[in-house]
């Protein structure tokens, strides 16, 4: 079943007041027997202001000066999103996030801010939500829902984590984990 896997780094944790960065997309082909990546995209979006956080700053390592020379306007990066969809034909394809809520929070305002229609599909999963679910059933650890420690219970590499494409390919192994049980 295929699959679009989506991650945002930004400048902090509030849509109203800060930006989206870079936004991954990863088209994943998807069963209990296997995971394969079809087609991925990391885009870079350059902003007038920025708004950033210190605490997500330190987080993403982004370095703003080498970001704004290889990024593209919001405008530009909508459009490049839609057409990986239109490509794709991913209209109707479900969408998987860790803590998915934020990351289209995230997307809506910088579709807003270009005045742009998003394409993506409304329906999504939730790895960090499944992962809940499981905790609920006793099938998984209680504690943390984080990204790390769901990637460190399926022994996933963590390592290039807060790079929008590497969280993209983390949360889809651990997708293809969780639909395993």
């Amino acid at each position: 079943m295929k699959r679009l896997v989506i991650d945002t780094e930004t400048t902090g944790l509030s849509p109203r007041f800060h930006k989206t960065l870079t936004v991954g997309l990863l088209l994943i082909d998807v069963e209990k027997t296997h995971l394969n990546i079809l087609d991925q995209n990391h885009i870079f979006i350059k902003h007038d202001h920025y708004n950033a956080s210190p605490g997500a700053m330190s987080v993403n390592k982004i370095d703003l000066i080498q970001h704004n020379q290889i990024a593209i306007p919001p405008t530009k990066a909508c459009n490049q999103i839609n057409e990986f969809i239109e490509k794709n034909i991913l209209q109707e394809t479900p969408l998987i996030g860790h803590n998915i809520s934020f990351d289209k929070n995230f997307l809506s305002s910088l579709f807003g801010q270009a005045d742009t229609l998003s394409k993506f599909h409304h329906e999504h999963e939730d790895t960090m939500w499944m992962w809940r679910n499981l905790q609920k059933n006793d099938l998984v650890p209680k504690g943390r829902s984080n990204l790390e420690t769901v990637a460190g219970h399926f022994g996933i590499d963590y390592e290039r984590a807060h790079d929008a494409l590497a969280d993209c390919q983390i949360t889809a192994q651990i997708y293809h984990e969780m639909i395993k049980f």
